[in-house]
């Protein structure tokens, strides 16, 4: 991420542009929608657009405002939104189109989600996720409607209960738009609610304010709020906060209490209470990545109903509020962004957070595990020794329900095996992936898990890896049988020819062997995930094998105590891009914790929660397997174009090759570090030390921190500014980004700070220079007890970023490439895989 300070405003000289408000933003529109969801106003504004009557607005948090409409949205219409503050009107947002809902969602409108849960008895109001704007959602209690919204916002909508919710009723939510109707929600029942209620609490509110953030609520609660001794309103609640809006503004020495209740016999909570904070407090907001190119900036911290200022060198370029503000032009790689909140008239900002523009910090995207469109059945599958478990799309949820018939009346659906590895054969091992195949079977992915507990034991070696392939293979052709059995669940509903694999230690292993030994029957394999897997073929030193003719992955437990080896690195190295592979190196994680079933913490360093590990396999396995199975363009989150919402992505180092990149040095042609893979000469000067050297557990390796299967080159420098020169004759790189992976190198200690280098593109006439840092920085190695690992990372040079540092580069003329190490220090760095790359 860019560098972020906190600066006092009167040590800068800002210059606001007061004829500048920033453009609202619309969530995605659909035919038939009779309301839009409006977002990124400034509070108390006036909207109006293209289809929507002018129209006073609140606050822009927590869901926007959602605007009625004279008449429905029809495919095709193009709409605008602005808003109108104080005198000012903004530009026009972003067109956006009207869609038909049935391309997007052809087996219908996603399952609505009630959220948050449980859901407790007296309950006034439930909250309702994943739903498209402008549609009707409705709530029953044991099948009779008990609330409704007709014109719902986008993604969420809040729910009056009437009557209240009883106990031991069964919940659940319906969205429809155009006449067709959702799948049920996943079915709650209602619970009794805490006992006593927790009392209210409030997030810190500053003089000036208008909106308070109460927290702790129950699901369902009404909370009551007062200023002073007089009673602000009863309020229905979701559950978990509550945003509470105030006239007049807040000041000085005033407290305001909230109690909430659940059933009216019930006693109320105790009072929670709060006093508003001196306007001198109020401090900087929290801002997300912040990249070249970008033209908004996205809000992830800040004061309730505080209005944001964004400055570009100094001059306003945005004014706006959270969750983000539109700019009047793109920040460049090297820019001073300036961001401040205030709560206008009465409190003036005082701080900002200054940020220096990085020329890659990805902005942070969906949670590609969140795509939930329909109701999950399952069952447990046995032939003689081919067993396992199955999840699958269904008409509703539970154990042997029929598959999805409107989804079976699309089209055959995809299919993806799993495989565990070597445990106590008492454990059902084959069960630890239920939260993963659930998210599969949610996206329209039959996701099948076999049990190889009869191959478990403390035996193993090259033979039990092809046991437990052609085991896996008998599942395959299992499920063949039943496609072709009309009186199967599954009959005429699987596409072999989107098949995806995924294998946990020993199983990961077997999967990469199936592609190698599968016979002609009938299945095309798109897509394998290696989770922490072993590779006995290169322990009893036969030949690793190839990973090719499709997407490899591997996810490498950087903590794992039982595959030490993480020799899931030698599958990523041998690997051929089909069209992709990559890689994802998870610092602070272990082996066990992705299988609920493996309880034990193998990890030889601290690690984090299972639930955390559990993330990164949905984050990370739903991201591949909705790319190359589903055709969605999820690939982003795998080569760090986005970051996926929803897991600890600070701790994942990626690596990505696509088969279309074009290498300049992959340092595998056997020619020397004297020349390139293109055949062209290289060069050292100002004290480079480099040479090429195995990344593997050989004798003529660097050092014994490499656990790869790769040739790469290390560099070391006997002073700053040591150079290793590339010369490449005349490349264009106006569409195209440089991408190379590269690693610290240290194997007995951990220096105390970080290293990295410096990227230069020469022209002949000019060189630019990008930093490393700019860019992600260069990974650290892995610490584990009594051994270092070195594992490479991919870093992404975008040529903007070197036209910002030198506009007269000729992008399209590009002589040479140099790696200077200027950092104080004789340090080592790795690097591999120098390649040219289409730009997303």
């Amino acid at each position: 991420m860019g560098q972020q300070v906190v600066v006092d405003l009167k040590k800068i000289d800002l210059r606001d542009d007061p004829q500048l408000l920033s453009p609202p933003r619309l969530a995605t529109l659909y035919q038939c929608a009779t309301s839009v969801t409006v977002l990124d106003f400034l509070p108390r504004a006036e909207v109006d657009g293209t289809v929507v009557l002018s129209a006073p607005v609140g606050f822009p948090l927590p869901v926007g405002a959602t605007l009625a409409l004279p008449g429905p949205l029809v495919a095709a219409q193009t709409v605008w939104a602005r808003q109108r503050h104080s005198g000012l009107t903004s530009n026009w947002s972003q067109p956006q189109q009207v869609r038909d809902h049935t391309v997007d969602y052809p087996a219908g409108p996603p399952r609505p989600q009630i959220s948050p849960t449980p859901v407790f008895v007296c309950g006034a109001r439930t909250g309702v996720d994943n739903l498209l704007g402008g549609g009707n959602i409705w709530i029953t209690a044991d099948g009779s409607e008990v609330g409704r919204v007709n014109g719902c916002a986008a993604p969420r909508q809040g729910v009056n209960v009437n009557p209240l919710f009883l106990l031991g009723q069964h919940v659940r939510a319906q969205f429809e738009l155009c006449g067709d109707k959702s799948p049920l929600s996943l079915e709650h029942i209602v619970q009794q609610g805490p006992t006593p209620l927790p009392t209210p609490g409030m997030d810190t509110f500053y003089e000036g304010g208008e909106q308070l953030h109460i927290t702790g609520i129950a699901n369902g609660a009404r909370v009551s709020v007062s200023r002073g001794s007089s009673p602000a309103g009863t309020y229905r609640c979701w559950g978990g906060s509550l945003l509470v809006a105030f006239s007049p503004p807040f000041s000085a020495g005033e407290t305001f209490s909230a109690s909430q209740q659940l059933c009216p016999s019930d006693p109320s909570s105790p009072p929670g209470t709060g006093t508003p904070q001196p306007c001198s407090a109020l401090p900087v907001p929290g801002v997300g990545p912040l990249q070249g190119g970008d033209t908004s900036v996205s809000i992830m911290d800040s004061v309730a109903g505080a209005q944001i200022r964004v400055y570009i060198n100094n001059t306003q370029a945005g004014l706006g509020s959270a969750p983000r503000v539109g700019l009047n032009r793109p920040v460049a790689a090297g820019d001073m962004v300036h961001v401040v909140q205030s709560l206008p008239p009465a409190c003036p900002a005082r701080l900002a957070l200054q940020i220096t523009v990085a020329c890659v910090d990805p902005p942070l995207g969906e949670d590609p595990s969140a795509l939930d469109l329909f109701p999950v059945g399952f069952d447990e599958y046995a032939d003689g020794p081919v067993r396992g478990s199955v999840y699958y799309p269904a008409q509703d949820d539970g154990q042997g329900q029929p598959f999805h018939t409107r989804l079976g009346g699309t089209g055959r659906v995809p299919i993806a095996f799993m495989a565990h590895g070597n445990h106590n054969p008492a454990d059902p091992s084959h069960l630890g992936y239920d939260y993963f195949q659930n998210r599969l079977a949610k996206m329209g992915i039959i996701a099948v898990s076999v049990d190889c507990n009869a191959l478990n034991g403390p035996f193993g070696g090259v033979s039990n890896i092809e046991d437990r392939a052609d085991l896996i293979i008998d599942s395959i052709r299992h499920f063949q049988i039943l496609d072709g059995d009309a009186q199967s669940r599954f009959f005429q509903r699987i596409d072999f020819a989107r098949l995806g694999l995924m294998g946990h230690s020993r199983g990961g292993d077997a999967m990469v062997t199936i592609p190698d030994v599968l016979p002609p029957i009938g299945v095309t394999i798109r897509a394998v995930l290696a989770l922490a897997p072993t590779n006995f073929r290169y322990w009893f030193r036969l030949p690793t094998i190839r990973p090719s003719g499709y997407a490899f992955m591997t996810i490498l437990p950087a903590a794992d105590g039982d595959v030490v080896d993480n020799n899931g690195a030698q599958f990523y190295d041998h690997a051929a891009p089909g069209p992709y592979k990559a890689q994802q190196y998870v610092h602070s994680t272990n082996h066990n914790f992705f299988n609920r079933r493996w309880v034990a913490n193998d990890g030889v360093t601290s690690v984090v929660a299972r639930g955390q590990h559990e993330r990164i396999l949905d984050v990370y396995g739903t991201a591949l397997f909705r790319s190359r199975l589903l055709g969605h363009a999820t690939h982003a989150h795998l080569d760090g174009t986005q970051l996926p919402s929803g897991a600890l992505t600070s701790l994942v180092h990626q690596s990505l090759a696509y088969e279309t990149a074009q290498t300049i040095d992959d340092h595998e042609d056997g020619n020397g570090i004297g020349f390139n893979s293109l055949g062209l000469p290289t060069a050292q000067s100002g004290g480079a030390i480099a040479d090429e050297f195995p990344f593997d557990q050989v004798a003529g390796a660097f050092n014994q921190s490499f656990f790869g299967l790769s040739t790469g080159m290390v560099m070391q420098a006997r002073e700053t500014g040591a150079t290793f020169t590339s010369t490449v004759r005349s490349l264009d790189l106006r569409r195209r980004e440089l991408w190379v992976r590269t690693a610290e190198v240290a194997e007995r200690v951990l220096p105390p700070d970080a290293t990295g280098f410096s990227l230069g593109l020469d022209d002949g006439k000019i060189i630019a220079w990008v930093d490393s840092d700019s860019v992600g920085g260069v990974p650290r190695p892995f610490l584990r007890p009594s051994r270092m690992k070195t594992m490479l990372k991919t870093l992404r040079f975008r040529p903007a970023c070197f036209l910002a540092e030198q506009p007269a580069l000729r992008i399209d003329q590009i002589q040479k490439i140099h790696i200077k190490y200027d950092r104080p220090g004789r340090r080592a760095l790795a690097f591999d895989d120098l390649q040219l790359v289409k730009q997303p």
